[in-house]
């Protein structure tokens, strides 16, 4: 008998871009966070996801059938991270010391980044309503996407759409507010 996701596979497949759509909301942030964890850079990490994902539906008549889709979209993720880092030509050693010194940042880092990211929340109130409360809810109260989406009523992609465009809008008012 095939699970949920066996099915969604199968019709991804097929072509149905409904059960694409499925697919991706079920399994983006999942993939975000092991890929953003892997390369600690939120946008290599966005990148690589949706690269993978436009791989799987140009590719959909091609895809394999596979008995676990969780570990077929981790697989093929952990290949691109590796494909990644191998064109950025970086060594072990090179690897091994950028995770220590990311490891090892200093309290003066920490806390620049913990006032920046302040202001950036104190920047949230020039959002347009939905958009500062699906900011606040995230960043500032740490609600996962998923979560917010069912909240909200919106669908997964459109919160983390929104979200992505808050972040956006707050990183300029911060930059406007610090220029002269």
């Amino acid at each position: 008998m095939k699970n949920n996701d066996q099915i969604l596979w199968l019709k991804v497949r097929e072509g149905d871009q409904r059960a694409f759509t499925q697919l991706f909301d079920t399994w983006w942030e999942e993939l975000f966070q092991y890929a953003y964890k892997t390369t600690a850079s939120r946008m290599t990490a966005e990148e690589l996801v949706q690269d993978l994902f436009i791989y799987i539906w140009s590719k959909q008549q091609q895809l394999p059938e596979v008995q676990s889709v969780r570990a077929y979209l981790f697989t093929a993720l952990k290949n691109r991270i590796l494909n990644y880092f191998a064109s950025r030509k970086m060594t072990v050693v090179e690897i091994e010391a950028a995770v220590q010194l990311q490891a090892s940042s200093s309290a003066t880092a920490i806390i620049d980044s913990k006032e920046t990211e302040q202001q950036l929340h104190a920047m949230a109130h020039h959002l347009p309503d939905k958009m500062r409360q699906v900011y606040e809810m995230h960043f500032i109260h740490g609600i996962s996407v998923n979560e917010i989406a069912h909240a909200t009523g919106n669908s997964a992609q459109t919160v983390r759409n929104q979200l992505n465009t808050a972040r956006k809008k707050a990183i300029v008012n911060l930059i406007l507010s610090i220029l002269p």
